[in-house]
């Protein structure tokens, strides 16, 4: 299923740009493939080892959802790849499997006409072959996305508090149902119109289903960094101030820009992830 660029404010911004990399970089995600069986369709995907990868340790992984129109290895990620490495080294985060799904120009949720079941790809067949692949300390597993990918973060992390240990969220579109069925062109293909199948993809929906086992994790597990979008967090900000579920919350100047959101939230992030990690 291909989606429109066009779709309105936030998506514009979405529109895949290409930056030069240097060798160093490239090399810092490989790529990797689920092949195609008769259960799903050939899942690609990226990851990045920590350098002192040892198969007799475990390590913490977590799984970085791109944007719309991005891919597992577009600058963003690298970005993202590059962060991890940087304040490991520097013994402010622990070393981490890093996982990049590529979710093609999905929301990141199993769309009603079945093309892509993101959420399904990634649940039921990309956790369970990294877990069986890689030394994963599955206790320690988190889940982070920007823009789109922030709201399949919340997604993946409310519908399924068992399998997360935190969430996090950049700039992501955290709709109401209202402000969703706006989106002229997404909602006929992502939801069939319906409200019945948005409640499958909302995380304000899901929070609400699943707030005592996301509260019995007891620390803060969710950070939300809102910019541009960030009047399509208040709804989400009010279910969870009403499940007395803790959450870490940034409003930001940027307008809806990677480089300018990561930039200004890095210390927070650090902070953060140096608990979540441990």
């Amino acid at each position: 299923m291909k989606l429109s660029i066009g779709l309105g404010f936030y998506l514009v911004f979405e529109l895949f740009c290409h930056t030069t990399m240097s060798a160093q970089d490239q090399n810092l995600i490989k790529r990797s493939l689920i092949a195609e069986n008769n259960k799903h369709r050939a899942i690609q995907f990226g990851i990045m080892l920590p350098s002192s990868y040892d198969n007799n340790n475990t390590y913490p992984v977590l799984y970085y959802l791109h944007g719309l129109n991005g891919f597992y290895a577009d600058w963003k990620a690298q970005n993202v790849a590059e962060f991890f490495t940087t304040h490991s080294l520097n013994s402010e985060l622990p070393e981490c499997i890093l996982v990049f799904p590529d979710g093609g120009e999905g929301f990141w949720c199993d769309h009603y006409d079945q093309d892509p079941l993101l959420e399904k790809e990634i649940v039921e067949f990309l956790i369970p072959f990294v877990d069986e692949n890689y030394s994963v300390d599955t206790t320690k597993r988190l889940i982070m996305g920007w823009s789109v990918g922030g709201f399949g973060a919340m997604n993946l992390f409310s519908q399924h508090p068992e399998l997360f240990k935190a969430a996090i969220s950049l700039d992501g579109p955290m709709t109401s149902w209202e402000e969703f069925i706006a989106l002229q062109g997404v909602r006929p293909r992502i939801v069939n119109n319906s409200d019945y199948f948005y409640e499958n993809a909302s995380p304000n929906r899901s929070i609400v289903r699943n707030s005592n086992a996301i509260k019995e994790k007891q620390d803060t597990t969710i950070f939300l960094a809102a910019a541009f979008l960030v009047k399509y967090h208040q709804n989400l900000l009010s279910i969870l101030e009403g499940q007395e579920i803790p959450y870490k919350y940034i409003e930001l100047s940027c307008p809806h820009e990677f480089g300018c959101v990561f930039s200004e939230i890095s210390d927070d992030l650090v902070f953060f992830l140096s608990k979540a990690l441990k």
